[in-house]
């Protein structure tokens, strides 16, 4: 019989986890958000959490500060909303923050000549302002926006990769703007009683950047490599989920 490599193993998981994963889950955790959270589709959970469901709504390119907006391009608001309706969960997971951060504030800020700091302001009220919804009713956790991970040079492989160099902030500055956003938000989480996981102890290097390890490999993405990204998740959410 030939050897089952790590792929096989891993593809197997996959296919076989749905229905044993709802056997066994003794909770069911609903996580909203951006393409971020896409990270718990990642296998490690299943390994890690085994008695975990995860319902995973994300929605690619949704903002802190498109929140208010029903009507917003995304319709970010809407569909969580009509997540949350659909059934009783035991926790809700969500991670916005990055598009604000990594984009939306820098574009509205060329555009508009609006000093990012008043938009990166608007952005943490009307997150806290949906968190605050949100914690009063269901048992929220709240995971800090990833850091940004594009280099200065980098060279766009994709249509969000080709809008984002357009806008040539630094990283230094990008890093700055995601650190000052996660920190008004825990902020706001520690008042409302709100767990809050923020992985910049794991994710930043000595130089104040995104480590080499937490970047995807062999393209340029805004996403954190899975790997790193879902063992740290995993045990941060662990003392509330497990």
């Amino acid at each position: 019989m030939a050897e089952c490599t790590l792929k096989d193993w891993r593809a197997r998981l996959a296919r076989l986890w749905p229905a044993r994963g709802a056997a066994l889950a003794a909770r069911r955790v609903l996580v909203l958000g951006d393409s971020h959270v896409r990270v718990f589709e990642h296998w490690w959970f299943r390994w890690s959490l085994p008695r975990v469901r995860f319902d995973v709504v994300y929605v690619p390119g949704g903002t802190a500060i498109g929140l208010s907006n029903p009507r917003s391009a995304t319709r970010a608001r809407t569909r969580f909303d009509e997540a949350l309706a659909r059934g009783a969960h035991d926790h809700v997971v969500l991670n916005l923050g990055e598009v604000d951060t990594g984009y939306t504030i820098w574009a509205c800020a060329a555009r508009d000549g609006t000093d990012p700091q008043q938009l990166l302001e608007r952005a943490v009220q009307r997150y806290t302002h949906f968190i605050t919804e949100l914690a009063s009713r269901h048992r929220l956790i709240v995971v800090a926006a990833p850091l940004p991970t594009l280099p200065d040079d980098f060279e766009p492989c994709d249509g969000a990769g080709t809008t984002r160099k357009a806008l040539a902030q630094p990283l230094a500055r990008r890093t700055a703007l995601t650190l000052a956003f996660n920190d008004a938000v825990a902020q706001a989480c520690a008042t409302l009683a709100v767990p809050h996981v923020d992985d910049r102890a794991a994710s930043l290097g000595p130089d104040g950047t995104v480590r080499a390890a937490w970047r995807r490999r062999g393209r340029a993405d805004h996403h954190y490599a899975r790997r790193p990204y879902a063992r740290w998740l995993a045990a941060s959410l662990r003392p509330w989920l497990a």
